[in-house]
């Protein structure tokens, strides 16, 4: 059964995510988000798609300048994966929906349950 998660940027969400992948179990996350630019990049590292990625699903186009997403944003993201804040899920698969005008939510589930299904 999976357990259906509200987004909230805080480390107690991260780390309840890291419990649930630990016990591979399913999960859905609500973020409550409409545009793919507004998404947290320690939810995009962790689950390891790009705001361009999930823009694309939604059929529009991250508002953003180059500088930042090819410079800025990867840089913060190797600085904090250094430091141990941010970490990726481990045997995880992810699939987003992402319709025009709807929340994003994203579904994780373990890789070896995909295999076997």
């Amino acid at each position: 059964m999976e357990k259906s998660l509200t987004f909230a940027d805080t480390d107690a969400f991260y780390n309840q995510l890291l419990e649930l992948e630990s016990r591979k179990e399913d999960y859905i996350i609500e973020t409550g988000i409409m545009e793919a630019k507004n998404l947290p990049l320690r939810l995009l590292h962790h689950i390891g798609l790009s705001k361009d990625e999930i823009a694309h699903l939604q059929h529009k186009v991250v508002e953003e300048s180059a500088w930042m997403n090819d410079f800025i944003e990867p840089m913060l993201i190797k600085l904090n994966e250094m430091i141990g804040k941010y970490k990726p899920a481990r045997d995880y698969e992810f699939t987003v929906q992402a319709e025009d005008f709807d929340t994003i939510k994203i579904h994780g589930r373990p890789k070896a349950a995909t295999a076997s299904a």
